[in-house]
């Protein structure tokens, strides 16, 4: 199509859209590609007024500042005509500061918000949306007090916490506000901002019940309520649900606005058959109101379907030509190409394998074999040094090929998202890690397989897998080319509604769930159950306070894990004081001690991988291998972990992974649990037969904030959020060697201990100046 039918073409779907023949979204799209098409064309004064009167009338003025800052168009305008006043006019009101501006679909939700009345919405928008950019200027137009934030992973809390320590634009969040990112908060402000996860939220609430009336609370990701409606690749995320509408419940209390949000969610229609009551029922009983804007993509999509065809045009700027079948050749082809005509691309697999073993194939291609790595050389010999360079990950890195996924240590997930987001990794492979948590700057998408690990994708994974491709203000449209699967039945699927088993009368309930539904979603058999929890829990003398800490482990559990303390005998009692005496000391565990504790929770553990490290104790027969593994971790570190299971003879692709996977996922999410549980019926039964307050009784609590945070102090907390090599969090919890340390670091590690004391300063003075 040549320029003049293009403009005939957009100025055709202007005229339908103000005679209502189409709708907004319809129009976005049309006005979007028509920018695509001319982003690189020579373009006079003429155009240059054209592009913003449709930029304007699609409520969208950020398409024509993308051609400058993106695409180094000049744009400034020099004749003006009325049209071009009056775009800059309507512009004018969706700035909300002089460098900064929404959207006119971000201003209508900015606008639902208002003084003096209840605002609670949940809104499902998709991936291009910018839902996160609204939240931050609806604070300040509502000048809450006391705001609340929660995401769904650590990552996306330091990337915030970042950008409002660092950024001019978040200046009024830092002179308003004390900022929080830590469970443990000892002191507060007039107005305090808390960025949390919801773990961490839960846990703030149980140390934190009635200090603070919080005025806003914003959840992302809200999908994750309802654990049927996604399919999880990691076996910690199974129990998320639980922790999410937990926080759902404790962000509503108390008349709080509220606003709930996530990418491409369905939503049952109560005219069709197989209807779903629940979802409508949480809404309507909280006062909250559905916005659904899943249908705006402002990123326009592209998707080619790439079979056996031996040659395609996906658009004038790119083509392939494929010389065979084979899935890995026709893949080195694409990533080829695009390389070609310089653009980045991500490539989704199904599985952690999958990513590793496709990075080398294109690592053994010749498509990269001119790339340099000189501009991250430092970060090469940073990993180089502390893990292996036969690591395939540093590999593909030398060659400008990102892999990511959960078991790659955090710090350098991010460096290769860093990397890759600036232009120096061409290439980043990929699981689902990417749709969560992790901004990209992706044009292109390639989609390996239609699957999440073994399980088929359903329509939403699959539209939040796509939103990868292309990012607003960064791009006009994305590419989503898939190559030989049934991606693209997965998208044109029939939708699946969203679900709350807390409203839902039908919905098998979990024990926690017995607690926090209504009587009118609980079945006789339900509410029976209750009671004889309850009368259990009053049997054994164990107030209320006790079982609201640990909220995503049930009673019954928490029961269970008394009456084995109470079997205790005095010699094991004495035995667990001395693994105390051990961890307030030095940081190790005493083997007998926690060998104890092992057997003490081990009738309520359910995970298959945690009671494996329980019940296996090698050869020898004494002492687990999570005994073993755990005072590993404690004396040296990951890295200290990973040289323990190189000693084992395991690879050092596995070693790496299988430790990441034992520090982020057994450790963090599912030891805490179980032991944090243990810990506060062992204090208060010490309490109960010695006669002292419960805060008097020495427990483990210092080894939970290290599984918990790997670190003790604030600023060492604050650091390993953030994402940092392992020294940089030891020169915080070593204050007496401090200056040791810091001699030592490497270039990379200077670099990022100068970021990383600007956001801890940065967090030290936030403060309501």
């Amino acid at each position: 199509m040549d320029r003049i039918e293009e403009t005939t073409n957009v100025l055709r779907q202007i005229n339908k859209f103000n005679s209502k023949e189409i709708s907004d979204d319809i129009l976005i799209k049309s006005v979007c590609d028509y920018f695509n098409e001319i982003k690189n064309d020579s373009l006079n004064q003429s155009d240059l007024k054209f592009l913003k009167y449709i930029s304007n009338i699609a409520g969208i003025p950020h398409y024509f500042d993308t051609l400058s800052t993106q695409f180094n168009q000049e744009t400034e305008i020099v004749e003006y005509n009325l049209n071009t006043f009056s775009s800059l006019l309507y512009e004018s009101t969706l700035h909300t500061n002089e460098s900064l501006k929404v959207h006119k679909y971000q201003m209508r939700i900015m606008d639902l918000f208002e003084t003096g009345k209840l605002n609670r919405y949940f809104l499902s928008a998709s991936t291009s949306f910018g839902k996160t950019h609204i939240v931050f200027e609806i604070i300040k137009k509502m000048n809450y007090g006391n705001v609340v934030l929660i995401f769904p992973t650590i990552a996306l809390l330091s990337e915030n916490l970042e950008k409002l320590i660092s950024d001019d634009n978040y200046e009024y969040f830092r002179n308003k506000y004390k900022i929080h990112t830590l469970s443990e908060v000892t002191e507060f402000e007039e107005n305090n901002l808390f960025i949390y996860t919801p773990e961490r939220f839960l846990s703030f609430k149980e140390k934190n019940p009635t200090t603070i009336n919080f005025d806003f609370a914003f959840i992302d990701e809200i999908y994750k309520i309802d654990n049927e409606y996604l399919i999880d690749e990691e076996v910690k995320e199974n129990e998320r649900d639980v922790a999410y509408r937990l926080s759902v419940f404790y962000a509503l209390e108390n008349n709080v606005d509220v606003l709930l949000a996530g990418p491409y969610i369905d939503f049952y229609d109560s005219k069709r058959s197989g209807y779903n009551s629940s979802f409508d029922s949480f809404l309507s009983q909280n006062e909250i109101e559905l916005i659904n804007y899943n249908q705006y993509e402002i990123v326009s999509k592209s998707y080619d379907d790439i079979k056996s065809k031996k040659h395609i045009d996906v658009d004038k700027h790119l083509d392939f030509n494929f010389e065979n079948n084979k899935k890995s050749d026709r893949l080195i082809e694409i990533v080829k190409r695009i390389n070609e005509i310089n653009e980045n691309t991500i490539v989704y697999c199904s599985t952690r394998n999958y990513t590793q073993t496709y990075a080398t194939t294109l690592l053994e291609s010749d498509v990269f074999n001119s790339h340099s790595d000189s501009e991250y050389s430092d970060f090469i010999n940073h990993i180089s040094k502390n893990f292996s360079r036969d690591w395939t990950i540093i590999k593909a890195l030398k060659k400008g090929i990102g892999v990511h996924h959960g078991l790659i240590p955090k710090y350098i997930q991010k460096e290769i998202i860093s990397l890759f987001n600036s232009g120096q990794l061409k290439v980043l492979l990929s699981t689902t890690t990417i749709t969560e948590g992790v901004n990209t700057s992706a044009k292109n998408l390639i989609v390996l397989h239609s699957k999440k690990g073994d399980k088929d994708l359903k329509k939403f994974d699959a539209k939040n897998i796509a939103g990868r491709a292309g990012r607003f203000l960064y791009h006009y449209a994305g590419r989503v080319i898939v190559l030989q699967n049934d991606f693209m039945k997965a998208i044109d699927s029939e939708p699946e509604g969203i679900k709350h088993k807390n409203y839902d009368l039908e919905a098998p309930k979990d024990e926690i769930d017995l607690f926090y539904s209504k009587d009118e979603f609980l079945s006789q058999a339900d509410k029976d159950r209750k009671t004889n929890i309850k009368a259990e829990q009053e049997k054994r003398g164990i107030p209320d306070e006790i079982f609201n800490l640990y909220k995503v482990v049930s009673r019954l559990d928490k029961i269970t894990i008394y009456d084995e303390i109470k079997k205790l005998s005095v010699s094991e009692i004495e035995s667990i004081k001395a693994l105390i005496r051990v961890i307030n000391y030095k940081m190790d565990i005493d083997y007998d001690g926690f060998q104890i504790i092992l057997k003490v929770i081990r009738p309520i553990v359910k995970n298959q991988k945690l009671i494996f490290l329980i019940d296996y104790k090698g050869l020898n027969g004494e002492f687990s291998t999570l005994t073993h593994l755990l005072h590993f971790y404690l004396t040296g570190g990951f890295i200290g972990s990973i040289k323990y299971k190189i000693s084992q003879n395991v690879k050092i692709d596995k070693a790496i992974s299988d430790t990441a996977e034992f520090v982020y996922n057994t450790l963090k999410y599912q030891v805490v649990k179980y032991l944090g549980v243990f810990n506060i019926m062992y204090r208060f039964i010490q309490a109960q037969e010695n006669d002292k307050k419960f805060e008097d009784v020495a427990g483990i609590d210092r080894l939970l904030v290290k599984l918990e945070y790997n670190a003790l102090t604030e600023d060492g907390r604050i650091a390993s959020d953030y994402g940092v090599p392992s020294s940089i969090v030891e020169y915080y919890e070593n204050s007496d060697k401090s200056k040791d340390i810091k001699a030592n670091f490497d270039n990379y590690e200077m670099k990022i201990f100068d970021r990383i004391e600007t956001i801890i300063n940065g967090t030290d003075k936030s403060t309501n100046a």
